[in-house]
């Protein structure tokens, strides 16, 4: 690497990033990992701090989609401070997003909760409404994992609101599914059914079947316990 000036080191660094893209689509994710990271060295040896945001970013989806955790949280956190509060929130943002992600799989939900809110303005300035509603929904799961259902609900409806706005009926649906499962915690079974029936109905729609599966069974089971069993 020593012996390379700096065009050759950029080409080299690019090189690197094509064939991490290479080994993600062969599902190769060691081996990306490994392609990510030289480009991730090599752009900082250039400057190019951009460019090795980018190659770091991908180098901590690598380590996400391994369950490498703690990897893959330092990797995000390393992207955030090399891009400051400068240029290409977009890329910020999906790096708080991410960083969220990892903490709330470590069970640490208050510093995800943090994570998915600066996420969540930094999507709404660049209008990124899918982003948006996806943070909204990431707090309504983090309150829930942490018994909170009051405070799941509206992120939840949040959430549902965006999608609903937008057209994304298989996305609405997952949010029904959401809602009907924290008023399921809070022991509102009348309300659960109802959201469980109105995701079951957008399933269909869209035609998800195993969603559809899933939800079909849990309104019969609700239903049955509400109701009695059909004759």
């Amino acid at each position: 690497m020593a012996s390379m000036d700096e065009a050759e080191k950029k080409n080299a660094a690019e090189r690197a990033m094509k064939e991490g893209d290479a080994f993600i689509e062969r599902e190769c994710l060691s081996q990306a990992l490994g392609a990510f990271s030289l480009a991730a060295d090599l752009f900082a040896d250039t400057g190019e701090r951009h460019r090795q945001a980018d190659a770091l970013y991908a180098a901590g989806s690598a380590c996400a989609r391994m369950s490498r955790t703690d990897e893959a949280l330092g990797t995000f956190s390393r992207v955030i401070e090399l891009l400051g509060k400068e240029s290409d929130a977009s890329m910020r943002a999906r790096a708080w997003a991410n960083k969220g992600l990892m903490l709330a799989r470590g069970q640490r939900f208050q510093e995800a909760l943090g994570c998915f809110e600066e996420a969540l303005v930094l999507f709404e300035q660049g209008d990124e409404f899918i982003r948006v509603a996806e943070q909204y929904g990431n707090m309504g799961s983090v309150h829930r994992d942490m018994g909170q259902p009051d405070e799941a609900l509206p992120n939840y409806e949040e959430a549902l609101a965006i999608y609903r706005e937008l057209g994304l009926r298989e996305r609405a649906a997952d949010q029904c599914t959401n809602i009907a499962y924290a008023l399921f915690m809070k022991t509102e079974h009348e309300g659960a059914l109802r959201w469980y029936r109105e995701a079951l109905s957008l399933y269909d729609e869209t035609g998800s079947e195993e969603k559809r599966t899933l939800t079909a069974e849990n309104v019969a089971r609700l239903a049955a316990a509400i109701e009695g069993p059909s004759e």
